[in-house]
């Protein structure tokens, strides 16, 4: 690798691990209830059985930035990654974090939910340890699978397996995991790329740039023409920022 690539590799780099989103931002571009993401990433207090007092859960995300509550490209992928296991599966956190921490014994990483051994060949093991903490049964072990697999499939890596772009779910997913995998890729997230904000893949424009015209009464065939883009990435943009209101 030569010095301008090692330069390069490190500024990108960089990049995905800056401190840029707030907890509200990142809540919206994975899906999931901001309350919940703080849990995630902060831990929580939570009244004893007994009644007599709080108890306390730590994060299981390390933040950027913790003093301000600032998230990184790498911590929003990790968060994504977390919403694939979590979903549609009423997990204690105290078994996640056992099976974290099998993972990171295994896949030792900065982010381990991010390393691309756990793509390649470690899913099953994964999964199974995971899924034994839950009890699940063997087609629940196989639809956590599918749901987990679809969403590393929304992550794009580089030559080295290091996250550079996200693909984020621009519709809603019902109970069919393969119906994840369909969705387009017409919305990118890239820390390179608008302050890493949301936009139309392939481009700089702002999928709430875009949003906002269209709320104000610009039609979608003048927006598309005012961008030369395909009014079928306009309407996808549009629907992003709809449903992540």
């Amino acid at each position: 690798m030569t010095i301008r690539a090692r330069r390069e590799h490190h500024h990108e780099l960089d990049a995905r691990e800056m401190p840029a989103y707030t907890t509200h931002e990142a809540a919206r571009y994975v899906r999931v209830p901001e309350n919940t993401l703080r849990a995630w990433v902060f831990g929580r207090r939570y009244p004893t059985r007994r009644g007599q007092g709080q108890a306390s859960a730590a994060g299981l995300i390390q933040p950027a930035d913790p003093l301000r509550h600032l998230l990184s490209f790498a911590n929003l992928m990790e968060l994504h990654v977390l919403r694939g296991l979590r979903r549609d599966h009423d997990v204690h956190m105290s078994r996640i974090r056992t099976a974290l921490g099998w993972l990171t014994r295994n896949y030792p990483a900065a982010h381990p939910l991010l390393n691309q051994s756990l793509e390649t060949d470690g899913v099953d093991l994964f999964l199974q340890e995971y899924g034994t903490l839950i009890n699940a049964s063997r087609d629940g072990q196989l639809a956590m699978k599918a749901v987990f697999e679809a969403h590393l499939r929304r992550i794009q890596r580089d030559d080295q397996g290091h996250p550079i772009r996200f693909f984020p779910f621009t519709r809603k997913m019902d109970q069919d995991a393969a119906q994840g995998s369909a969705q387009p890729r017409t919305v990118a997230i890239d820390p390179r790329i608008a302050f890493g904000r949301p936009v139309i893949a392939g481009s700089r424009i702002p999928t709430i740039e875009v949003a906002e015209r269209f709320t104000a009464g610009d039609s979608i065939a003048a927006i598309a023409a005012d961008y030369e883009c395909p009014t079928e990435k306009i309407e996808e943009a549009i629907r992003w920022e709809q449903v992540a209101a």
